[in-house]
């Protein structure tokens, strides 16, 4: 079916009339969808107080809906990832490689526990790593990749799952944008040694706050609770605790698993909505929008779109990407560029390898990491992964869109990329 052609076909952004408007916007995220379940959940812990069990039941289900034997709840996927890799000492003399597409709270443990960032470069049709990107950075020194799944879309973990096993490195996979995404019929986070997870206020499963990590190892899960739920203390008969090593507070709340819990029961539906109205919108892009590129999914994963992202060939248009983006704006759909999102571009404290650790060059200035201190940090590293941002549009997905959200943002993109057509 074709696209329908708006009525004023001039582009908002040069006076014409929007496709949507301010009056008429497409739904975001909030308000949130919230069940009856999680109001009532919380009006238990504010009746019975902060021991009413909710923490305990939110891990167990949590686990068990993921197909893990363990779970740990933290205060938000940051903290989740940082008392992973202070749990596990890896420190100053080793490297964690991690996606150079992604969030400071990939990268914010590593450096604060010593250990040095290293950024392979990505596929470029998925802006994610794979198993040949990730092999062409390992060294000696590696001790842990952290795999993001990326835009909600997994990445290819058979390849890269072995690749960790046979160099016996650390596999954590960051799924902060991917709740309940399938890998070949298995969950995300479970598929390599931890998974870490997100609940902050926007994501798919919202606690408001907080984080958790799941795995099936009982070392890990132990040592993440010693470090990041009891500080290192362990109880000592007639005298108290006693601290066996260095830990920090990174407990998640009674109120918020309470909450969380609910919206864990209505996550799925959710998803699958994503899936659907996402696969309609891809669908009509392909047959319709040339120079458009909707998101390629690896064979057998799973995408739940916190991000829908489109690649735009650049030959195709006469605009640029902010040009192209602005546009679209203007006409109710907010689609832009993310460039802040390449870490060793974007975050300039690994240019000038300060301000981590007061004055010191921490962890670069560490004897134990004369190995990197003339490693330079740019966009040159990861060639292909500038190019992925430099021709990239994405904007968050909600479940709330309707089949008319979805057509009127097929409108969108058809009036604006007619109008800029080379």
């Amino acid at each position: 079916m074709a696209i329908k052609t708006p009525v004023d076909a001039r582009l908002a952004i040069e006076g014409g009339a929007p496709v949507r408007s301010a009056d008429d916007p497409l739904p975001e995220i909030f308000p949130r969808d919230v069940p009856q379940e999680s109001f009532d959940n919380i009006h238990e812990v504010l009746e019975k107080g902060l021991s009413s069990g909710y923490l305990p039941r939110f891990e167990q289900e949590f686990a068990e809906v993921n197909g893990a034997k363990y779970c740990v709840s933290l205060a938000n996927c940051t903290a989740t990832l940082h008392t992973i890799v202070a749990a596990m000492d890896i420190g100053p003399g080793k490297e964690v490689i991690v996606n150079p597409i992604t969030d400071l709270g990939s990268v914010a443990g590593i450096m604060a526990q010593g250990a040095i960032p290293v950024f392979p470069d990505v596929d470029i049709r998925t802006g994610n790593v794979t198993a040949e990107t990730i092999e062409k950075v390992i060294s000696p020194r590696t001790a842990a990749i952290i795999c993001v799944h990326w835009y909600g879309l997994l990445c290819p973990l058979d390849d890269i799952v072995a690749l960790a096993q046979k160099h016996n490195i650390l596999l954590i996979e960051d799924v902060c944008q991917a709740p309940l995404a399938k890998y070949k019929g298995r969950n995300a986070g479970t598929l390599g040694d931890v998974g870490a997870f997100s609940f902050d206020a926007e994501k798919h499963l919202s606690g408001g706050h907080g984080g958790a990590l799941l795995t099936d190892n009982k070392d890990i899960a132990d040592r993440v609770y010693l470090f990041g739920v009891m500080r290192g203390g362990v109880p000592v008969e007639r005298y108290g605790r006693k601290h066996v090593r260095f830990g920090l507070n990174m407990r998640f709340g009674e109120l918020e698993a309470a909450f969380v819990l609910g919206m864990l029961h209505i996550l799925e539906e959710q998803n699958q909505r994503r899936r659907e109205t996402t696969a309609a919108l891809s669908q009509r892009i392909e047959e319709d929008i040339p120079g458009l590129i909707p998101p390629y999914i690896p064979e057998g994963g799973d995408h739940i779109y916190w991000y829908y992202h489109l690649r735009v060939d650049p030959d195709a248009f006469t605009c640029g990407l902010w040009e192209l983006s602005d546009a679209l704006m203007a006409e109710g759909l907010k689609a832009e560029p993310g460039p802040w999102q390449l870490v060793p571009d974007s975050h300039t404290f690994l240019h000038t390898k300060t301000t981590v650790a007061g004055e010191s060059h921490w962890p670069w200035d560490h004897p134990m990491n004369e190995f990197a201190k003339d490693i330079e940090y740019s966009a040159d590293m990861v060639p292909i992964a500038k190019e992925h941002v430099d021709t990239t549009i994405r904007w968050n997905w909600t479940d709330k869109y309707t089949d008319q959200d979805v057509e009127d943002m097929a409108t969108i993109l058809a009036k604006v990329t007619d109008r800029y057509r080379a």
